[in-house]
């Protein structure tokens, strides 16, 4: 599991300053569940009164471009971000648009069928469901 240390070193070996505000990013990243821009806007100008929204969103990119976040589409057509660890799946649900990670047993066997007995190099792979939670569905 990657740990904010590991997130902050790779920030500085690529060459990105660690200004307050992508620090508070990066540990936003590490509290929420897949948040969007705009949740994790609105959470720092709680502690940056006059941070933009631009500043996010450019901070997520270069987060982006450096391989420790993960930008997710969702079906209600907003992206969300996670960080990238290890490939798995996603339940979205369409009521209340939570996002859920799943780690089943068998993806192996689902990515070795993808493959195409070694037709293809995969690097990733994103599997995403879409239905209503459990919550919802209560």
């Amino acid at each position: 599991m990657m740990s904010k240390s590991t997130v902050l070193d790779k920030m500085k070996v690529e060459g990105l300053r660690l200004t307050p505000q992508r620090v508070h990013i990066v540990e936003l990243l590490f509290e929420l569940s897949h948040p969007t821009a705009d949740r994790i806007y609105t959470m720092m100008t709680e502690k940056f009164p006059h941070i933009s929204l631009a500043t996010v969103y450019s901070t997520l990119k270069k987060l982006k471009e450096i391989g420790v976040v993960r930008e997710l589409s969702s079906g209600d057509k907003s992206s969300h971000f996670e960080l990238a660890e290890t490939d798995h799946w996603h339940f979205n649900c369409k009521v209340c648009g939570e996002i859920y990670d799943l780690e089943p047993n068998d993806a192996e066997a689902l990515v070795a069928v993808g493959m195409n007995n070694g037709a293809f190099h995969l690097d990733s792979y994103r599997v995403e469901f879409y239905g209503v939670c459990a919550k919802c569905n209560a």
